[in-house]
């Protein structure tokens, strides 16, 4: 081998192991943004989560109010039909 031979495979070689060097260090970054990303969707789960059960307190506090709201309006409606008895009985006896 040729001392030019041997400069062109050294420097090949030295190509070869800064290539190497650099992928490495891509896939570092790459593996880090990967652990960060992981992070974020667990809290972005547990955050959807307590969306979640948070969405359900609400539904359960609307179904109660609405239960409770159409109880009353049932009693101003046999109040309502009460009153209207005794004015039709009384303008009928008045009659």
């Amino acid at each position: 081998m040729t001392e030019e031979e041997y400069i062109r495979m050294r420097n090949l070689l030295d190509e070869v192991i800064a290539q190497q060097a650099r992928s490495q260090a891509h896939q570092t970054k790459t593996d880090e943004q990967l652990a960060k990303n992981a992070e974020q969707i667990a809290r972005n789960t547990e955050g959807i989560a307590a969306l979640l059960t948070l969405a359900q307190m609400h539904e359960q506090e609307i179904t109660r109010a609405n239960n409770e709201m159409t109880s009353r309006f049932k009693e101003t409606d046999d109040r309502i039909n009460a009153l209207v008895d005794v004015v039709e009985r009384y303008i009928t006896k008045g009659q």
